[in-house]
């Protein structure tokens, strides 16, 4: 039975809470993995790096505009994360808070949903402005959410969270691909934007249901919550952070180089079908595989992560976005964009895995949701900068090489990587239980 060090630090600080806790467990892990699968399931009809940016392409919307497709969604899933740790600090249940944040997700994915039917009585540029409100607003709250679920994840499962983590990974990629399977075929046979319009709405129905599961979640109250504080007071905390966490420090050097080699992603699919290799159906398809490797290769990382530790998960994870580049160089035909987006999938299983069972492994059992809105806030402007500047590259010389400069980036990010600490090997004073810790963002 893998048990994390943070899980053996919360049984000797909290022994009650965490016997409490334990009696939930299964419940709550049923219900995690349904909410997990189903919301895995209905957010690749609106998957960020390949329908969205061939949604913005067909309104018109050029290389800076696809861009920052996925330079908002990171402004939106990452910056926000230290604001939804702080509002954490002082409360004793976060289920609350979870589900609040649950429901406003959903009403943003909706805003989206109605923005599309909006093409045909307003402009295309009207309407790009309006969607990339509507998208930012759904972004921010994937951002608030990551440390709040997170932090109720680490004190909710504190058995085998690997494998929670490795089941949510396969069902939720099993049910994806199936989903971006039927959004091909709508795409496919329907005329734009009917095909768009209705996968946006399937979206929404679908990670409406997961609400219930959300609710359906037990927890008891934490008893040593943080002291309440202001935001600035919450932020003016991280340097003192990372200066007192060598490993924590490494940890977040490594990860901010590889956030930033991410930046050529949303322009494999641009890429293919302005060289006219690829249809823009072919963009469902190419979420489907992504999704399928996401699924795979993040159950392959999870067991690995499980029994060795994360920080070669990380390693491995950079391994595959140089691939990925190096495939979108090469180009040229489907299978090629195929196998770019298997590597690519995986590099992506690596960020949802790596960075918050690392972060929660490092963490103290108090600062669980500081550490996990920290490393999510400091590789935010990597994740946005990248898209910007590959946007600019690719007008100013081409995609080829924003994909080559992408590749080398990851290089360094690997290097990096093999020089960071694995939590595991580091000496706990007070704990000597070590394992694995896992969560999802």
């Amino acid at each position: 039975m893998a048990v994390g060090a943070d899980a053996a630090r919360l049984q000797a600080e909290a022994p009650e809470y965490a016997r409490l806790m334990s009696a939930h467990q299964r419940r709550n892990f049923l219900f995690l993995v349904l909410d997990g699968a189903t919301f895995s399931f209905a957010i690749t009809l609106l998957s960020e790096t390949t329908i969205i940016p061939a949604f913005v392409q067909s309104l018109g919307g050029g290389a800076v505009l696809v861009g920052m497709v996925a330079a908002v969604y990171a402004v939106g899933k990452y910056l926000p994360q230290l604001v939804g740790a702080h509002l954490l600090r002082g409360r004793s249940r976060r289920k609350p808070l979870l589900l609040a944040i649950v429901i406003a997700e959903r009403v943003g994915i909706l805003a989206i949903a109605i923005t599309a039917q909006l093409i045909g009585v307003l402009d295309s540029t009207t309407i790009l402005v309006v969607f990339f409100i509507a998208f930012g607003g759904y972004a921010i709250t994937t951002g608030l959410i990551g440390p709040v679920y997170g932090d109720f994840l680490a004190k909710a499962i504190t058995r085998n969270r690997g494998w929670y983590y490795a089941i949510v990974q396969l069902l939720g990629g099993v049910l994806g691909f199936t989903a971006a399977l039927v959004a091909e075929n709508i795409i496919r046979t329907s005329e734009f934007p009917q095909g768009i319009q209705l996968c946006f709405w399937i979206c929404f129905g679908l990670s409406f249901l997961s609400i219930f599961f959300v609710a359906g979640l037990k927890e008891e109250p934490y008893p040593h919550p943080e002291p309440r504080t202001s935001l600035r007071a919450t932020v003016a905390e991280i340097p003192g952070v990372i200066r007192g966490d060598r490993s924590y420090a490494r940890f977040l050097v490594a990860r901010c180089v590889l956030a930033f080699s991410t930046l050529g992603i949303g322009f494999v699919v641009v890429d293919g079908l302005a060289q006219g290799v690829l249809r823009p159906s072919d963009a469902a398809l190419l979420a489907a595989v992504f999704i399928l490797s996401q699924a795979l290769l993040g159950f392959a990382l999870a067991a690995i992560g499980n029994y060795v530790g994360f920080k070669v998960v990380v390693i491995i994870g950079g391994v595959l976005i140089v691939g990925g580049m190096v495939g979108a160089v090469i180009g040229g035909a489907l299978p090629v964009y195929i196998v770019t987006f298997i590597a690519l999938g995986g590099a992506n299983a690596m960020t949802i895995i790596a960075d918050p069972n690392l972060s929660i492994e490092l963490a103290p059992t108090k600062s669980t949701s500081i550490y996990l809105g920290t490393t999510s806030t400091l590789l935010a402007p990597f994740f946005i900068a990248g898209p910007l500047l590959a946007g600019v590259l690719a007008l100013s010389a081409s995609y080829e090489v924003v994909f080559i400069v992408a590749a080398c980036v990851a290089v360094v990010g690997v290097v990096l990587a093999l020089r960071m600490h694995e939590p595991r090997s580091v000496a706990l004073e007070t704990v000597e239980t070590v394992g694995l810790p896992g969560v999802q963002p």
